[in-house]
């Protein structure tokens, strides 16, 4: 039951799979645009109004156009509201398409609308939560069999009229159930996967302890050796302290103290920063006055670390010129990349074309900003 009211989707907890998976599903809605092309064609002599068949294909082109337009990688995720139309508007098709052939219909062959509708279902799954894939497709499949009913009471079917309905029904109900059934094992073999991935990070943490305080220990002895220790060697030899080395006890004291606090307020944005960009990061990449980073969530952080190792390693941006700066906002934080573009746009656009795809899933309204050479990114995201 849990898993049926969950409301993640297969996009928002595999970005890049359903990014992969998506000419499939374009495949599908394309093709059933075709199917219902073939079957209207080849039953031509049985329509009795052509305008009516004609704008059925209209309206599942329209919905196929809506398809690939909302799941695309520079789109936000495909909201409630667009699934409900795409098949709404192939329930609208089959009306039309059934109303087309008006008494002159014979065969159960002649009810096609169905398939595409269900194909439909399948191809959206990826893209909303479960319970809403299953409550949208038993009410596709109700208004399916209703128009299943009227046409069996118009039509001369030789079926009884409980037959055209269960006939008209099957598919989308199947497909539909179906759809959110493999939703749903992907959700929970992600999440499956996930949870031993942490507790595995959380074993490897603590065996890795005690090696970083060994190693955070030798930096502050090093740094002793490099600057203190001849220090207090010249002053023991020479047995007088000046003004000028009390002034360069005081400079070192104030930088040991000064590095020590920076790396205990260093936030995770900030680690990966520095250890993406190496002798590049200059120590102000990242501008966060509220430590808003640590309000992501896990999900945000691998895709945000992702992105940033990809700047930082490619030559589309010049590495120098990268900023983060992430604002307080009435309801959340804003996060701002800016840089410098160094390729053309065409390069740019699609090297980091699936980082930007997975920022789009994971945080809510990017925005993206270029005037060469700049570019700048937006989004936001929710704090507590």
């Amino acid at each position: 039951m849990k898993a049926i009211v969950d409301t993640s989707t297969v996009q928002q907890l595999d970005p890049l799979g359903t990014l992969d998976g998506r000419p499939a599903g374009i495949v599908a809605v394309v093709g059933s645009l075709a199917f219902g092309i073939a079957i209207t064609w080849s039953r031509a002599a049985e329509i009795e109004y052509p305008f009516l068949a004609n704008a059925a294909l209209f309206f599942i082109a329209i919905s196929a156009v809506f398809y690939i337009a909302s799941t695309s990688a520079i789109r936000p995720p495909l909201g409630g509201g667009m699934h409900a139309l795409i098949i709404g508007m192939l329930i609208v098709a089959f009306a039309l398409s059934s109303a087309s052939v008006g008494s002159g219909g014979e065969s159960l062959s002649d009810v096609w609308g169905p398939i595409t509708i269900g194909v439909a279902c399948m191809a959206l799954a990826p893209y909303r939560p479960i319970a809403e894939l299953v409550t949208l497709g038993i009410v596709a499949s109700i208004f399916t069999g209703f128009i299943g009913l009227v046409q069996s009471s118009v039509a001369d079917f030789a079926a009884p009229p409980m037959i055209v309905v269960l006939y008209t029904m099957t598919p989308v109900l199947t497909m539909s159930l179906g759809g959110a059934a493999f939703a749903r094992s992907l959700a929970s073999t992600h999440k499956r996967w996930e949870a031993r991935a942490r507790r595995a990070a959380r074993r490897q943490l603590d065996r890795e302890h005690d090696s970083v305080a060994r190693s955070v220990q030798q930096d502050r002895v090093t740094i002793l050796n490099r600057d203190v220790v001849p220090l207090f060697t010249e002053l023991a030899q020479r047995r007088i302290v000046t003004p000028e080395d009390r002034a360069r006890a005081a400079q070192y004291s104030d930088s040991i103290r000064g590095l020590m606090v920076s790396e205990v307020n260093r936030s995770w944005l900030e680690s990966v920063v520095a250890m993406s960009f190496g002798a590049l990061d200059d120590g102000r990449r990242v501008q966060d006055p509220h430590r808003l980073a640590t309000a992501m969530t896990p999900h945000q952080r691998t895709a945000l670390r992702a992105a940033v190792l990809a700047v930082a390693s490619g030559t589309d941006l010049v590495a120098e010129s990268v900023r983060l700066r992430i604002e307080k906002t009435p309801t959340g934080a804003l996060i701002t990349v800016s840089g410098s573009v160094g390729s053309n746009e065409l390069s740019w656009r699609s090297s980091l074309a699936p980082y930007l795809a997975v920022l789009r899933v994971v945080f809510t309204g990017l925005r993206i900003s270029y005037r060469s050479p700049s570019l700048t990114v937006r989004f936001t995201y929710d704090t507590p």
